[in-house]
């Protein structure tokens, strides 16, 4: 299976991992837009508005890019779009990818949104053959590096005083997942 083939959604008992439409974008422009998401996120602090999301859109829709796979993270209950999630740099020949993930509701936070989310896009990376996925996280952000701590990542290497923040320079910790 190729990762541009339009894929079945990734359903957990409370989320289901579908792709993006475009009734999406203000959703995601907002989350873009929002201090606190794109400090966690590491997103830059470049203009995202509706030009950049349509963008964005065309980019991570299914068949766009066979390197990428970025999925709507929404609650099964409701179908309330809460955040997303993605592998990038998928490297089929070297059987890697790189995950990330944004809970973008924070009235979603600490309800393992975001652990189940990652779980299902492990299960996805093993169904492509992955053999390993890779992530960056700030070192300042240590509810993210525990969840993917208790996930099972380990971690890889440093990247210190990566990542410029207002008050100095933050390390980038570079973690791990084997599938294989």
């Amino acid at each position: 299976m190729t990762v541009g083939v339009r894929m079945r959604p990734l359903v957990g008992k409370q989320v289901r991992l579908r792709g993006f439409r475009r009734t999406d974008l203000p959703s995601v422009i907002a989350w873009r837009r929002d201090p606190e998401l794109r400090h966690g996120a590491l997103w830059s602090d470049v203009t995202f508005g509706t030009r950049e999301a349509r963008r964005w859109l065309r980019a991570v829709s299914d068949g766009a890019e066979s390197s990428r796979l970025t999925l709507a993270i929404e609650l099964r209950e409701s179908a309330r779009l809460v955040g997303l999630t993605n592998l990038t740099r998928i490297d089929r020949r070297a059987g890697t990818a790189y995950f990330g993930i944004v809970i973008g509701e924070k009235d979603c936070w600490g309800r393992g949104v975001a652990r189940e989310s990652l779980r299902l896009m492990l299960g996805r990376a093993a169904a492509l053959g992955l053999r390993k996925v890779l992530l960056e996280v700030a070192a300042d952000n240590p509810r993210a590096v525990e969840i993917y701590t208790r996930a099972g990542f380990q971690t890889e290497g440093v990247l210190r005083r990566q990542l410029a923040r207002p008050d100095g320079f933050v390390d980038v910790i570079v973690m791990a997942f084997f599938l294989a």
